[in-house]
């Protein structure tokens, strides 16, 4: 993984950004995610034996781990490798231009196409992604930034590409598992037809200052080896949460900051300090006034 330092003003030495890289590849898992993938796998499991279409759509705040979920589910999936040596679960991920033409190529790539027709054309990736679909029978879609669909003024074009899904998910029986923003909330309006194929509905919210938290970020602590984080269970773990608002993309982002500060002191243990200044490096000076890390602050250098 390639860690971006931009906001980062600590020293930067190779040992500073192997610790960073560290925290950054730290995986913690939680109840949400798990029944999330309990049910995608039950999913996997029907359609097998019936023709039933299904598929499950997730809401999240950006930030909330939505891609990690992805990527659980895949990792779950993989070892259910196909006879023809295909991949058991697709992917892709939309853009905000995306359309039916548009959903047809994502998928055409997602199937291993190595090039698309040269025009392009509707019909010609529908005959391509039909013939591979029958070829390789995945055993489920996953599609991510889904909320491109149906965003804006473009409830149209929205209806055109969840019945292009509908189609494809009736003819090869394979789950979808659509992953985006709250604004998916509007497909239910636009596209009842294929919202009641994907009737499981998760919403994966912002943590709240309880045991699910904690567990969270004793996760954390846990898994880095390379400083002492173990403040994170203790005196961080209140100031952790007002810093984050439950938002896992900037727990992590605050934890690893202080991370590389630790590395940079001879004790190698994040502290308030380092805490503080991890978290104006996330937030910016204009966070600097509301720092809960604050009260124990001393410069990190």
């Amino acid at each position: 993984m390639t860690m971006s330092t931009s906001e980062y003003t600590g020293p930067l030495t190779p040992e500073v950004l192997r610790v960073g890289e560290q925290v950054l590849n730290v995986v913690v898992d939680h109840a949400v995610f798990r029944r999330i993938r309990e049910a995608s796998m039950e999913m996997v499991h029907i359609m097998r034996s019936l023709k039933l279409p299904h598929g499950i759509l997730v809401q999240a705040d950006s930030g909330m781990g939505k891609s990690l979920l992805i990527e659980l589910i895949r990792r779950e999936l993989a070892p259910q490798a196909l006879p023809n040596g295909a991949n058991a679960c697709l992917h892709m991920a939309l853009d905000s231009t995306v359309d039916a033409n548009g959903i047809a190529a994502a998928m055409t790539r997602a199937l291993g196409y190595p090039a698309l027709p040269a025009r392009r054309q509707l019909e010609s990736m529908n005959h391509m992604t039909q013939a591979a679909l029958e070829r390789t029978r995945p055993l489920a879609l996953l599609i991510d930034e889904m909320q491109h669909v149906c965003e804006g003024n473009k409830d149209i074009t929205a209806r055109s590409v969840t019945d292009w899904l509908k189609v494809r998910m009736d003819r090869h029986n394979f789950p979808v598992i659509c992953l985006g923003t709250h604004a998916l909330e509007r497909l239910a309006v636009i596209n009842p037809q294929f919202t009641g194929r994907a009737s499981a509905s998760f919403v994966i919210q912002p943590f709240k200052f309880d045991e699910s938290w904690r567990q969270v970020v004793a996760g954390f602590s846990s898994a880095v080896n390379s400083v002492d984080l173990s403040i994170a269970n203790g005196a961080a773990c209140r100031p952790l949460h007002q810093a984050s608002v439950g938002n896992m993309r900037m727990l992590k982002r605050i934890l690893t900051y202080a991370c590389m500060y630790a590395s940079t002191q001879p004790n190698r243990v994040v502290d308030m300090a380092s805490l503080s200044s991890a978290f104006i490096d996330a937030k910016g000076q204009v966070a600097e006034q509301m720092n809960p890390f604050r009260s124990g602050r001393r410069e990190a250098t």
